[in-house]
């Protein structure tokens, strides 16, 4: 298979015909009017001088035209670059400037910091609205959208409102791309060496995992069923599997562009969500709400959680809840990354097993390697090595000519990302995730694994989150485990509790020596625990 993302939505469209693809601010919009704006989009972006292999920033949230745009752009062969639509100015422009960008999707309510910077070179902005996308009479309520924190559209030197693109694209005719192998989209993540990557993925990558998913799916009927699109699609875990594997495969999308759990539960009770995806600190929130319980609970069938550590608790506590109102769905545990295009091990209704992170998918291979690079027997721990046709192209460096950066390549010629994490596979083939590989923390020559600590922590009834970091005492490397409480407690109490279960179920040198009670931790733009603000190694101040 060799399609472009909007080629293989094309022919996914022959097979779900016409339904409601997208349902935001209470209004719906068919598929056959994405694809009618894909189209028009598309030739306006041709219109005004940008051609394939070019490159065109989306600063967008989820959005309708996160939709349109992405796949207009990949029509024509033009590349992706998909920016968090919260970057700061400074940090927009570095980034427009290293990728060469041409041209910029920005939404009208966000857009009044970034006017200066875009003004400065007359960069072409295409201007969004929430209200392109809402019939009337619901329109009224959003005329604040018609204007960027109090200036007009008129405050960018080159803009065009996107209704406007769409008119004169209308008209025209784009010039087309077939091509799946080329670079579809750049993303930005943190790498495998730790340091931020732009990661440069196809249409074949994109379009691989989109079938890969389909075996997991069961046939229905396009439009009954909707999917909550909660993950960003700056981010692959959103941009595959939250936008791209519903729209194709007959799911009207819910695009919330910033999570709320009682929105999200909201969600939920009014509408048929039976797919839902997102990292272990959403299903906390939504759990954690009164709202979420329910007999709506029952309709829910793919669920998947990944993008950071999610405890056996959590996952018992939200399948007990499902189970109440007479549901048979269950929370999933996933792994990947950005480099494999997000998932590549998950946990099934056919294939399941406690604490994993499940079995590798389709045509996919998972091994686990030493430091040489070597294949590890069954139950050793080492470095989570993934090959498959979702591995990304490479690491965009500057010079769009760059492939395989970022790539080990075997002496079969074989293409490896080396995931800089660590985990072990049982003799069935589930993979076992123990913690990043820069987590790992070393205590008196033993190895410690993050993950061991904060799974017997977890099983305290009054600790809400638990995360082991590099901590010091006198100098001295020991773990520090942060905690939060989710019941009223006097601290040294909790503490000492802790200290007592962790010397009964850990072995001496994983037992935490400092432990601080906090009220939230930290977190990423992904939501993710941001463990090396809590690491004493990055502070310090704190390495007393």
């Amino acid at each position: 298979m060799n399609l472009t993302c909007y080629d293989y939505l094309k022919v996914s469209a022959k097979k779900t015909g016409d339904f409601n693809a997208v349902l935001a601010f209470g209004s719906k919009t068919k598929l056959s009017k994405i694809l009618r704006d894909i189209d028009a989009l598309a030739a306006y972006i041709n219109s005004i001088g940008i051609k394939q292999g070019d490159v065109v920033t989306v600063f967008l949230p989820n959005v309708v035209h996160a939709f349109t745009t992405f796949y207009a752009l990949n029509k024509i062969g033009v590349i992706a670059n998909i920016v968090h639509p919260l970057t700061s100015p400074e940090g927009l422009k570095e980034n427009i400037e290293t990728t060469k960008s041409k041209a910029i999707f920005i939404l009208d309510i966000l857009a009044a910091k970034y006017a200066g910077v875009l003004n400065a070179n007359g960069f072409p902005c295409i201007v969004c609205s929430n209200s392109d996308y809402i019939i009337a009479p619901v329109v009224p309520a959003f005329k604040v959208f018609e204007k960027v924190k109090g200036k007009g559209i008129n405050e960018f030197k080159n803009s065009i409102k996107y209704t406007k693109a769409l008119s004169i694209g209308s008209s025209r005719k784009a010039v087309e791309c077939h091509d799946g192998s080329r670079t579809a989209v750049y993303l930005h993540g943190g790498g495998t060496t730790g340091k931020s990557k732009t990661i440069m993925l196809s249409s074949n990558n994109l379009n691989s995992l989109a079938e890969k998913l389909n075996t997991l799916d069961v046939p229905h009927k396009a439009g009954d069923e909707y999917s909550l699109m909660v993950l960003p699609i700056f981010h692959a875990f959103g941009l595959g599997i939250a936008m791209h594997f519903p729209l194709t495969h007959g799911f009207t999308s819910i695009p919330m562009p910033q999570f709320n759990a009682e929105s999200a539960n909201k969600y939920l009770k009014k509408h048929k969500v039976t797919f839902l995806l997102g990292v272990p600190n959403m299903f906390k929130k939504m759990m954690e709400s009164e709202s979420f319980e329910g007999p709506h609970l029952k309709n829910l069938r793919l669920v998947f959680c990944g993008g950071d550590f999610l405890s056996e608790r959590l996952v018992k506590e939200f399948n007990k809840k499902v189970a109440k109102y007479g549901g048979k769905g269950r929370l999933f545990r996933g792994y990947g990354l950005t480099e494999v295009s997000s998932v590549c091990t998950v946990n099934t209704y056919e294939n399941s097993r406690e604490d994993s992170i499940g079995k590798a998918l389709g045509d996919i291979t998972v091994e686990i390697w030493d430091e040489m690079k070597k294949k590890l027997p069954a139950g050793q721990t080492g470095e989570i090595a993934v090959r498959g046709d979702t591995v990304m192209q490479g690491y965009y460096n500057g010079d769009d000519t760059v492939k395989d950066d970022g790539i080990y390549i075997d002496k079969s010629g074989n293409r490896w990302v080396l995931t800089g994490d660590l985990g072990y596979m049982d003799s069935d083939g589930f993979v076992f995730f123990t913690g990043r590989k820069k987590r790992m923390i070393i205590i008196s020559g033993y190895n410690v694994y993050p993950a061991d600590i904060e799974n017997v922590v977890l099983e305290l009834p009054f600790i809400g989150e638990a995360c082991a970091v590099q901590g010091y005492q006198k100098n001295k490397p020991c773990v520090k485990l942060c905690v939060t409480l989710n019941q009223p407690m006097n601290s040294n109490d909790a503490i000492d509790k802790i200290q007592a279960y962790c010397k009964k179920n850990l072995a001496k040198f994983s037992c935490p020596r400092k432990i601080e009670i906090m009220d939230s931790f930290p977190r990423t733009k992904m939501a993710k625990v941001d463990f090396i603000k809590l690491s004493d190694k990055y502070n310090p101040e704190e390495n007393k």
